[in-house]
C-alpha cells in the first residue's frame, strides 16, 4: 500500500516547479486545436522526466504513459485540458497573458501544470505500483471539444483504460478543498438557433410587413414557459436565449431575425424535450404572426456523470491528503459542461473540483471572467490528490 503522507511530501516538494509551469502556460495561452507551443512544452517536460509519450491525437494532444514496475495491472487515465479562451486578460499579475485577446480564463493552465507535477511524482514512484498511468493532455475542451477525437484516435486502447479521473479548479470553493458528488455533476451544453422569416418594410408602415422582430420577442417569451410547464419541475434544466440579431436601420423592419441560445440538461430525454418544445413553440408563434422559422439544434457534449464508486474513491483519497473536513460533498450538479463526459461514457470515471478561491488575495472571480485567477497554493493540493486517486485505483 502507498503512503499518503509520502505523496503529500512529494507534491509539496515540487510545488514551486508546478507554479513555474503554470505561470509559463498562463503567459502563453493558445486557443482550441492551436496549442502547438503548449503541446511542445508538455513534450519537453515529459522528455526531461524520462516519460514515454505519443503525439498526433486531435492535432495537438499528447498522451504520456508511466508503467508501474511491480507488475501488470489496471490502467488509469488522468486528464488535463490545455486550451485557453478568446478573451483579453484584465489581471495585473506578473504572469499576465502575453497574447493579445487570449487568456487562460478557465484554469486549463493550472490543470496542465498539475498533470505535469503528477507525472513527476508518479515517475519517481514507478517501482512502487502495478499497472499503468496514462497522462491525457487534451486540446480544445472549450468549443467543439478534443476528448471525442482523442478517443477515436485510440487513447483508451493499448493498453486499454479501465478508469479515469479529471479535476477542475473552482473559485467557488476555498483553496485547500475538494468538492465531489456521485452521479450527474455537469450538464450537456447544447445549442440552438432560430431564424425568424417575415416580410420587411418601412417602419412607418408596419401594416404592410410581417414583423420578425415582434415575432422573435413573442418567441423569446414563449420559450420561457418550457422549463416551468413542459419539463418535470424536479428535473434540473436551463434554456437561455443569449443572442438576437436583425435589422440594419432604425426605421426599417427587417426580413429576418436570428435568435441563438443554449440549453442544459442531465439526461437525453430532457435534452430532446427541450429541443422539441423550442421547435413547436417557435413554429406555432410564427404561424400565428404570419411568419415562418427554421430551427437548428446542436447536441454538444453529453452530460458528465460520475461513477458512484469512483466518486467515493476520490472522497477517500482526497481525505487522506487534505483531511476529511476539507472534502465537500456536492448536493447539486453544475450547469456548465465538460467533454470529459465522453471519457466517462466509456470507462468508470470521476470528475472533481479543486478549490482555488482566496478572498484575501482577491481571487474570487468565476470561470470565463477576464479577471479569473487562482490561488497557486491549490496546485500542490491538486497534485497530491490526483496522485493518491491514481494509486488508490490501481491498488484496488
Amino acid at each position: 500500500m502507498h503512503d499518503a503522507k509520502k505523496i503529500l511530501d512529494l507534491a509539496n516538494a515540487i510545488k514551486d516547479e508546478v507554479i513555474k509551469d503554470r505561470r509559463h502556460l498562463h503567459e502563453n495561452p493558445e486557443l482550441a486545436f492551436s496549442e502547438e507551443k503548449t503541446s511542445l512544452y508538455v513534450q519537453n517536460r515529459l522528455n526531461e522526466l524520462g516519460i514515454e509519450y505519443e503525439t498526433g491525437y486531435a492535432k495537438t494532444g499528447v498522451v504520456g504513459i508511466i508503467r508501474g514496475k511491480k507488475g501488470e495491472g489496471r490502467t488509469v487515465l488522468l486528464r488535463a485540458d490545455m486550451d485557453a479562451l478568446p478573451m483579453q486578460e484584465q489581471n495585473d499579475i506578473p504572469c499576465r497573458s502575453k497574447v493579445d485577446g487570449c487568456m487562460h480564463a478557465c484554469g486549463h493552465d493550472a490543470h496542465t501544470a498539475m498533470l505535469l507535477g503528477v507525472a513527476k511524482v508518479l515517475k519517481s514512484m514507478e517501482d512502487d505500483f502495478c499497472g499503468n498511468v496514462k497522462l491525457m493532455f487534451q486540446p480544445a475542451e472549450e468549443g467543439d471539444g478534443g476528448a471525442e477525437p482523442m478517443i477515436k484516435a485510440g487513447i483508451l486502447d493499448n493498453p486499454n483504460v479501465d478508469g479515469a479521473f479529471a479535476l477542475h479548479v473552482e473559485p467557488t470553493y476555498e483553496c485547500g478543498t475538494v468538492a465531489i458528488k456521485g452521479g450527474a455533476i455537469m450538464a450537456s451544453p447544447d445549442g440552438f438557433k432560430i431564424t425568424v422569416k417575415g416580410k420587411g418594410g418601412h417602419g412607418a408602415y408596419p401594416h404592410n410587413t410581417i414583423d420578425p422582430i415582434l415575432t422573435a420577442a413573442k418567441i423569446i417569451e414563449g420559450l420561457q414557459s418550457i422549463n416551468s410547464r413542459n419539463i418535470n419541475t424536479t428535473t434540473p434544466s436551463v434554456l437561455s436565449v443569449c443572442q438576437i440579431s436583425g435589422g440594419e436601420a432604425y426605421n426599417v423592419i427587417p426580413d429576418t431575425v436570428t435568435l441563438s441560445g443554449t440549453t442544459r440538461a442531465f439526461d437525453m430525454e430532457t435534452r430532446k424535450e427541450l429541443f422539441d418544445r423550442i421547435e413547436k413553440i417557435s413554429s406555432g408563434i410564427c404561424a400565428a404572426m404570419g411568419a415562418s422559422c427554421e430551427c437548428e439544434f446542436e447536441y454538444m457534449f453529453p452530460p458528465l456523470v460520475n461513477d458512484d464508486n469512483m466518486a467515493k474513491l476520490v472522497c477517500d483519497a482526497a481525505s487522506e491528503i487534505i483531511g476529511k473536513e476539507n472534502v465537500l460533498e456536492l448536493k447539486t450538479p453544475f450547469m456548465g459542461g465538460d467533454d470529459f463526459s465522453y471519457i466517462a461514457n466509456e470507462v468508470e470515471s470521476a470528475y472533481f473540483y479543486l478549490g482555488c478561491r482566496n478572498e484575501e488575495k482577491g481571487i474570487i472571480n468565476p470561470w470565463h471572467s477576464s479577471n479569473f485567477n487562482i490561488d497557486e497554493d491549490c496546485l500542490g493540493v491538486g497534485v497530491g490528490v490526483m496522485v493518491n486517486c491514481a494509486l488508490t485505483y490501481l491498488e484496488r
